[in-house]
Parts: C-alpha cells; sequence; structure tokens
C-alpha cells in the first residue's frame, strides 16, 4: 500500500489538488486597479455596437472572478463536474485559464507552500482514510470561498498487514 510520500509526489494527488482547486479557488474576486490604458476586442456584450474594441481607461478599477473563469464551459467541458482527469491532457486555454491564487506578479505569494501542504494532507489522508460525504453543504463567497454545512465522514483505513 503506497504511503502518504508516495501519495505526495503522485501524478494523481497533484489532479485531484488541482482540480479542486479549479473549483473551489482560493479566492473568489480580485482587484486591480489598472496602470494604463487596455484596448480590447468587442465581445459583443457592448452597449456601443459601431465600435469593434473597448478601451478599459487607467485608473479604472477592475474585478476579475476566479470562480466564474474556472467553471466556464469555454474553457472547461463539463466544468461543474469534479474529473482530475481533465489534468492529463489539458488544452492550453485550460491552462491559461487556471488561476486559482490570480496570476503575474500579485500572484499568492504563499502559493508554492500551499500546494506542498495540500500535495501532503490530501496524500496522507488518501493513504490513512477513506473519505465519505454524508451532507454536500454549500459555497459561501466572502474574503475566502469556502464549503459551509459539509458533513465529511473519515474512516481509518485498514492496514494490509490487519
Amino acid at each position: 500500500m503506497p504511503n502518504a510520500h508516495d501519495w505526495a509526489n503522485s501524478d494523481c494527488i497533484q489532479r485531484i489538488v488541482r482540480e479542486g482547486l479549479r473549483m473551489y479557488p482560493v479566492i473568489p474576486h480580485v482587484f486591480r486597479e489598472v496602470d494604463r490604458n487596455i484596448h480590447t476586442k468587442s465581445t459583443g456584450m457592448s452597449t456601443n455596437k459601431t465600435s469593434p474594441h473597448f478601451i478599459i481607461p487607467k485608473g479604472s478599477i477592475i474585478v476579475v472572478q476566479p470562480f466564474a473563469l474556472l467553471r466556464s464551459s469555454n474553457y472547461y467541458n463539463s466544468p461543474d463536474t469534479f474529473d482530475p482527469s481533465r489534468w492529463i491532457n489539458p488544452s492550453k486555454e485550460a491552462i491559461d485559464a487556471f488561476m486559482p491564487f490570480a496570476l503575474g506578479r500579485r500572484t499568492c505569494i504563499g502559493q508554492r507552500l500551499a500546494y506542498a501542504e495540500l500535495y501532503t494532507v490530501v496524500a496522507k489522508l488518501a493513504a490513512e482514510y477513506n473519505l465519505e460525504v454524508e451532507v454536500e453543504g454549500s459555497i459561501c463567497v466572502g474574503l475566502t470561498m469556502h464549503q459551509n454545512g459539509t458533513r465529511l465522514i473519515a474512516r481509518k483505513a485498514k492496514s494490509q498487514l490487519d
């Protein structure tokens, strides 16, 4: 039976963690001040139908919502389904849209530590416990995103030596 160290270094655990972060990103929204005028193509959502592009003026505050991006069918097939296998050979679009800790120079400073801890904890749980969701709960969005009311049952896994 694999131990926690074997699990933490497995592609399987890394895909599970990545898919968990895709479905439930650490941050539900990111606010940024635009430091220069940004010219972009129209998405057809603009009320100005005569212009093929629009401008986000310097100094504007924009909000990026990783949750909406990571659940978009533009980037992920069956986006509301937990499917770690989607990370075996992901498309370029899926990789580019993946931003559970934000992106760029203002990404989460603790991201590498968070990944290391997630791989270790998930691996230890997978190696030592059988987990079952008893009550699903609901998503709560605030400063962070988390489940509320979920009940998880953990039973110690039987060792092959028992």
